[in-house]
């Protein structure tokens, strides 16, 4: 079915079942009660002001809440304007009752402290849309507080998924999927959560509990640390100028050569280019400082978060006048809107911890029609880098989760520019996209 055909089969479910969502003979629905205990208990481990109910229905647990902490603000949001409509009828002072769909939450960035999820999430279609639109509502530090369906059997989950939910769909029930600890985990992932516990609770209840982290400053500080500490070798590594560079390189990463992607990459730079560019980060400037030479008439800028690495790329690129260095952070890029003919990004975005700022930034002092070029590290191509990625580097301080896949990349790309090259060699992938 399509998204639009679930979410059709779930309001006409529960526009016949709202009227007796929270009585007696709920049947079904009277499960729900379960999860309200485990929720509340989470709540009280941090103060909180401002809660999102997603899938809130007739308004069972922002009435519990509403009790507890009257002095709180709520927002409940479900798709069945006839859930909403009983919900009204409660009129509990303090909360706000809204149409609307989860998985494109209508609210400002950084408005909530925490979001609540109980037994809704497995009727969502696209449960990254979700995720997504949760981390960009929670204000730094705030939680997601999940409740749904769940078995630890892999097999029973895909039973439930393949064979009971379809013929559910007979009797008009609009449920789509339950997931795993992994599924969940990789959601957290995509869309930049931190899971930080998940459980099977009971007979087959998930719990979990997942944070958008307090600040990148830290985590670009840790980077710089990182780097910093790595910078006799950082060079090497990449150009593969030792021994031992040239067995880690081909021992954990196919064999790619990052000197030939360096040389396809500022390919699309032509010799006689003479508009403004932006190389962000600039790192060591090992693999520019030779192109640079060539664009004479190019007003070039190079950030970097690293005093470090700025320090060595002003030693590579001292001698030319049309180039600045900037220290500044990709995700709050210190240039107006349009600013720029071409922006350049070689081995950043894996390091970036806030890689929706990064797009999004990269994007806006872009000018029309002008080229994003970049190069950097994708994960789903070899299971020997994934691992050697979350398992040392991440670790390490040097990449920086979530990662998008080659699909998942393109797509992105795809909503904002046009690919003229996109390109996967091992795990890494480089394109030139031009801004629409």
């Amino acid at each position: 079915m399509t998204s639009k055909e679930y979410k059709d089969l779930s309001v006409k479910e529960f526009t016949k079942a709202a009227e007796i969502y929270e009585s007696d003979n709920a049947g079904v629905y009277n499960m729900c009660k379960k999860d309200y205990p485990d929720v509340l208990a989470e709540l009280e481990k941090e103060t909180f002001t401002d809660l999102l109910d997603c899938g809130c229905g007739t308004g069972p647990m922002l009435t519990l809440l509403h009790r507890k902490y009257p002095d709180k603000h709520y927002i409940g949001i479900d798709l069945t304007p006839k859930m909403i409509e009983v919900a009204k009828r409660k009129k509990l002072k303090g909360v706000e009752l809204v149409v609307g769909d989860c998985e494109n939450l209508p609210f400002a960035e950084n408005s909530f402290d925490v979001v609540i999820c109980c037994e809704s999430f497995h009727h969502y279609p696209n449960p990254q849309d979700f995720f997504s639109s949760v981390y960009r509502v929670l204000r730094p530090g705030g939680r997601l507080i999940l409740r749904d369906m769940t078995m630890n059997s892999a097999a029973v989950r895909w039973f439930c998924n393949t064979i009971e939910m379809p013929l559910a769909h007979l009797i008009g029930k609009g449920d789509v999927r339950i997931y795993g600890r992994n599924d969940i985990r990789k959601l957290c992932d995509n869309s930049g959560l931190h899971m930080e516990s998940f459980e099977k609770r009971g007979f087959c209840r998930l719990h979990c509990v997942a944070r958008k982290l307090q600040s990148t400053v830290a985590q670009y500080d840790s980077i710089t640390d990182s780097y910093k500490q790595s910078r006799n070798i950082y060079d090497d590594v990449l150009t593969q100028d030792k021994w031992w560079s040239k067995l880690y390189i081909r021992l954990f990463w196919n064999g790619v050569d990052d000197n030939k992607i360096a040389e396809k990459v500022l390919s699309c730079i032509p010799d006689g280019f003479s508009g403004k560019l932006l190389d962000v980060p600039v790192g060591t400037a090992v693999f520019t400082h030779k192109k640079y030479t060539k664009l004479k008439n190019a007003d070039i800028s190079c950030l970097d978060y690293s005093q470090d690495m700025l320090s060595q790329a002003r030693e590579r690129l001292n001698d030319l006048e049309n180039i600045t260095l900037v220290q500044g952070d990709v995700g709050k890029l210190p240039y107006k809107n349009e600013s720029f003919d071409t922006v350049l990004s070689m081995n950043g975005f894996h390091a970036f911890p806030d890689k929706r700022a990064a797009f999004r930034e990269t994007y806006r002092v872009l000018k029309k029609g002008g080229k994003f070029i970049a190069c950097f590290y994708i994960e789903g191509e070899s299971k020997v880098t994934d691992s050697l990625v979350r398992n040392f580097l991440v670790k390490k301080g040097w990449f920086t989760p979530p990662f998008d896949t080659a699909d998942k990349l393109k797509k992105r790309l795809q909503k904002a520019y046009d690919l003229t090259d996109f390109k996967v060699e091992g795990s890494m992938v480089y394109f030139c996209a031009v801004k629409r």
